[in-house]
């Protein structure tokens, strides 16, 4: 059987899938490895090789096997030199296709339908698709200066919040106090986070905002409310009438008040960037 492999990279996870060429699900991997290229070009496939050696093992192939094709949705693949630093360090003889990881999202949530998709973990980005087969996209430029309403958004959000704390802005809240549980209050420690760049450490300090809002800390509550109106902003900059898809972990828990205001035009995910990916596949033949 020849056996086509997809594999959905982000910055904080590296997931994978066979699937046979009718889109029969052979085996599903994932890994709490990131799989973006933004991050590291030979990281991200040495990650991906050993989600690769752990489907191999899955469909208990012989040492020697290699997927037919490979369909992936990784972030940060739409900057040409990674993009081609990438590819030249996959085996020549698989026949390969790279699109983003928010678009193989897109496919996936639409079934390959018109619509848009905001993906929202670690990162966010919006994509759209219309009913003649345009595409956009806004957002995903990436941390520190883009990926607005994200985890790693929030967690700079929630830093900034913490540090006016400590030059003296007066502030009772659960967030600050759990803050200062976790970061302390020693310049080097505080300095620790604030010149920290990677984006999957910061993103780390959102379920803080999340766990504080759910016990009603007004704080938390407002820069929930702040990454709400940073995703409709995105929505707003895709044609006005296509449905509206919601992925992604901190998109999930930001749901419900996107739901308010988004309405009728908030829909379910068919699937995910892994079979989007498939999908992707399928039509590329």
């Amino acid at each position: 059987m020849a056996e086509i492999v997809v594999v959905d990279g982000g910055a904080s996870s590296c997931r994978l899938a066979a699937f046979s060429d009718s889109g029969q699900p052979l085996a599903k991997v994932s890994l709490d490895r990131h799989a973006s290229l933004t991050m590291g070009v030979s990281d991200a496939w040495q990650h991906i090789e050993q989600g690769l050696e752990a489907v191999r093992e899955q469909l208990r192939a012989g040492e020697s096997w290699q997927p037919a094709k490979l369909v992936m949705g990784l972030a940060g693949s739409l900057r040409q030199e990674r993009r081609e630093q990438f590819l030249n360090l996959l085996p020549k003889q698989v026949e390969q296709l790279l699109v983003t990881d928010g678009f193989a999202q897109l496919v996936g949530a639409s079934n390959g339908k018109p619509g848009i998709c905001v993906a929202v973990g670690t990162g966010s980005v919006m994509h759209w698709l219309d009913e003649q087969g345009q595409s956009g996209m806004a957002g995903g430029w990436g941390f520190p200066v883009g990926d607005e309403g994200s985890g790693a958004w929030l967690g700079v959000r929630a830093l900034q919040q913490y540090l006016a704390s400590i030059d003296g802005v007066p502030a009772t809240s659960r967030l600050i106090d759990e803050l200062r549980l976790l970061i302390g209050s020693d310049v080097s420690a505080i300095q620790a986070w604030t010149t920290q760049t990677r984006a999957s450490e910061l993103a780390g300090l959102a379920p803080l905002v999340f766990n504080a809002a759910a016990a009603q800390d007004a704080l938390a509550l407002q820069l929930i409310d702040e990454a709400v109106e940073k995703i409709l902003e995105l929505v707003k900059r895709a044609p006005l009438h296509l449905p509206v898809y919601i992925v992604g972990g901190i998109g999930q828990k930001l749901h419900p008040m996107l739901s308010k205001k988004l309405k009728n035009r908030l829909c379910t995910a068919h699937h995910d960037a892994l079979r989007g990916l498939w999908l992707l596949s399928a039509q590329a033949k």
